[in-house]
């Protein structure tokens, strides 16, 4: 009996001791196939989680300086025509932030001047790069939509300025009659970016998708188009940049006049929207300046504050890429500037 319960005393002991022993490792859970596993975080906390959305895009042919720029096409039932786009990301883009977005038109020649009809580019991805990394201006994402070149005037006409603005009793032309001999797609175009691209941006790219920072920015028909857009869509678009804005084909004072009734009419008074307008007087550009004053007066005229308005006056500049890049950083840090 004195033997077995020694016997029972022993093996209690032993089965004490293997509980206690932190050596040992833990069973693993077993998964049933229905649970899901956490991913693990990477050691490193300069790594990112890969966005395989933003990495399946195929890169631009286009050269950039910094940042990294991709390109797709996409076409709108509306408008009819395929679009390219060419989309820079600054450099140290990553998911962990979320960026303001700005539609640039005539995207062919934004980025690598090697690549463009004139080799001439704005520059923005050297500029924009330069004013983020010098800390100037907060990183942004740029969206050039390239024009066609067969139909671009038309596509960036503002429509509704020439319908219902133009005054055909007094003026006998706008000025465009010889550019512009296709359908007028600015509207459907406007609807474009709206409907189509912005949607696509947003669900690609780690976009602040509001309002506010939404910009709709470009030069000379694209200046037209930029504030068209935003009078037309203010609760999509915060802020137009309108460089050397296309108010007269050779000197003609009716489009001008009609584009000062529309913005007199259309642009915003909440004290939300921002606009930008400069102008050089070279080339094309010294038929604006008898009208650029005039332009000028009217956000001033709205209520629109400093804040919200800025312009600039710019002699010797052209009606070219170059000048516009030489001067972009003025629309930059008006944009984006801290």
């Amino acid at each position: 009996m004195k033997k077995i319960l020694f016997l029972l005393t022993m093996a209690l002991f032993l089965v004490n001791c293997k509980g206690d022993d932190s050596n040992a490792e833990p069973t693993p859970p077993q998964n049933s196939g229905n649970e899901q596993t956490m991913p693990t975080t990477p050691q490193d906390p300069s790594e990112q989680p890969k966005d395989e959305k933003v990495h399946n895009l195929p890169l631009s042919p286009k050269a950039v300086t910094t940042g990294t720029l991709y390109r797709t096409t996409i076409s709108d039932p509306d408008f009819g025509s395929k679009v390219t786009l060419d989309i820079w990301t600054p450099k140290g883009y990553n998911l962990q932030e979320k960026y303001p977005v700005v539609y640039m038109h005539d995207g062919q020649n934004l980025y690598d001047k090697k690549s463009s009809w004139n080799k001439q580019a704005w520059e923005i991805d050297e500029v924009g790069g330069r004013l983020i990394a010098e800390g100037t201006i907060k990183p942004f994402i740029a969206v050039g939509i390239h024009s066609i070149d067969n139909s671009r005037i038309c596509d960036l006409m503002p429509q509704k300025i020439l319908t219902e603005y133009f005054d055909t009793e007094k003026y006998s032309t706008t000025g465009f009659e010889s550019y512009c001999n296709k359908e007028i797609r600015g509207d459907k175009y406007i609807n474009m970016i709206v409907n189509t691209i912005k949607p696509y941006i947003d669900s690609i790219f780690s976009t602040l998708p509001d309002r506010d920072n939404t910009a709709i920015m470009g030069s000379s028909m694209g200046g037209l188009i930029s504030f068209y857009g935003m009078c037309e869509k203010p609760d999509v678009f915060g802020t137009a940049v309108c460089l050397s804005t296309h108010l007269s084909v050779s000197g003609e004072e009716g489009w001008a006049e009609a584009v000062f009734a529309y913005l007199r009419d259309k642009l915003p008074t909440d004290g939300v929207h921002r606009i930008y307008f400069d102008c050089g007087d070279k080339t094309s550009d010294k038929y604006y300046v008898p009208f650029y004053n005039e332009m000028i007066k009217i956000p001033a005229e709205m209520g629109y504050s400093e804040a919200n308005f800025a312009h600039g006056f710019y002699p010797g500049a052209a009606h070219e890429e170059k000048s516009w890049a030489a001067r972009v950083h003025v629309p930059l840090t008006f944009l984006y500037g801290k």
